[in-house]
C-alpha cells in the first residue's frame, strides 16, 4: 500500500479516487484503518509482465446482496488509458459473482469522468436515477452517479 503515498499527490486525487474515505495527506494511520476493516476486499492490482504495482481496487460489501466497487485507481497515468482499468474492472466483477456471491454490484463515479463511465456502461452498469451526490472541492462541485449492474442481466 505504499505506493499509494506516490501515486495520491494532492488533495483532488485523494477525492477522486476515494471520496470522503481518507484526508490529505494519505498516511500510515489512515491505511492502518482502513485495512482492518472486514467488509473490503482490497486489491492490489499488478502487471503480469514485468511484476510492476500499477493500481489498488477494492470491493466493499455494503449489503448481504450488494457489493460496491470502489478506490480504483490505476496510479501511474502512463498506464491509464490502455486497458488495465476494464482488465481491472472484469476481474471485480468475476470476484464479486463467484467469491461474494452478489445480486447486485455497485460503484459511484464523478459525472466529469467520461473514461470512466464509458468503460462502466461497456461492462453493463447502469446509471441509477435517484443515486446522485453532490461534493465539494475548493469551490467546485461534483456530481457523484451511482451505477449499477446485476450480474444475472448485465
Amino acid at each position: 500500500m505504499t505506493v499509494l503515498y506516490r501515486w495520491i499527490s494532492d488533495e483532488k486525487l485523494l477525492i477522486q479516487f476515494a471520496g470522503s474515505k481518507f484526508r490529505f495527506p494519505l498516511n500510515h494511520e489512515q491505511l492502518k484503518k482502513y485495512c482492518a476493516e472486514d467488509k473490503r476486499n482490497i486489491f492490489k492490482v499488478i502487471d503480469e509482465n514485468n511484476s510492476e504495482v500499477i493500481g489498488h481496487a477494492e470491493v466493499y460489501c455494503i449489503e448481504v446482496h450488494t457489493v460496491l466497487i470502489c478506490r480504483v485507481l490505476i496510479g501511474n497515468p502512463q498506464r491509464r488509458g490502455k486497458g488495465f482499468g476494464t482488465a481491472l474492472m472484469n476481474e471485480l466483477i468475476a470476484f464479486a459473482k463467484q467469491d461474494v456471491r452478489v445480486e447486485n454490484i455497485e460503484l459511484n463515479v464523478y459525472d466529469w469522468n467520461l473514461p470512466a463511465i464509458n468503460c462502466y456502461k461497456k461492462l453493463g452498469f447502469r446509471q441509477l436515477p435517484d443515486g446522485d451526490r453532490i461534493t465539494r472541492y475548493a469551490n467546485e462541485r461534483w456530481r457523484s452517479i451511482r451505477m449499477r449492474m446485476t450480474p444475472d442481466n448485465s
